[in-house]
Formats: C-alpha cells, sequence, structure tokens
C-alpha cells in the first residue's frame, strides 16, 4: 500500500495519499487537493528515514530506539540522594 505525498500547485499544501494498491496509483493518478479541490497537483519525494549503518535487524534497531528515548527511572533512595545533593550546592 503506497502513500504518496503532492503538494497542490493552487494553494502549495502538501498532503499524502495512501493507495490500495500500486495498480490503484497507476490507475486512479494523482489525487485532487483535500484543502482547495485543484486537480493541478504534483507528486513530490518524501523525507526518508536512516535508521544506522550497522548490521542490525528493524526490530532490533527499534527496540534500541525506544530504550535510549525512555527517561531514566529513578528509586526514592536516588530521588534522596538527588534531593540532597540539590540541597548542598543550593538549588532549589
Amino acid at each position: 500500500m503506497p502513500i504518496y505525498e503532492y503538494r497542490c500547485q493552487q494553494c502549495n499544501r502538501v498532503f499524502s495519499h495512501l493507495f490500495r494498491t500500486l495498480r490503484a496509483a497507476e490507475e486512479e493518478g494523482a489525487p485532487p487537493c483535500p484543502a482547495c479541490g485543484a486537480r493541478e497537483v504534483r507528486r513530490i519525494v518524501s523525507p526518508v528515514a536512516v535508521l544506522s549503518g550497522s548490521k542490525t535487524s528493524a526490530g532490533e534497531q527499534a527496540e534500541k530506539t525506544a530504550t535510549e528515548s525512555k527517561p531514566q527511572l529513578f528509586g526514592r533512595k536516588e530521588l534522596n540522594q538527588i534531593l540532597q545533593e540539590r540541597k548542598r550546592l543550593g538549588i532549589d
């Protein structure tokens, strides 16, 4: 199911359109602009996401990214240590 991005030549809006199949994309052609209804739209190149150059599977890379983006969790002991250090430094 391809998703193509288009730019309207009338109102300059960029929008995405999902086609059910490649054949549908070929047969139906470009969709009208959802903002102004103009048929004068141009297909544009979408930005591409590059994960990394390493030889990891997509699942491994997604898991690594999810783990890295999670905030660090602290227990009560760690929080008390942080609060004590802030008090010592005079930070409220």
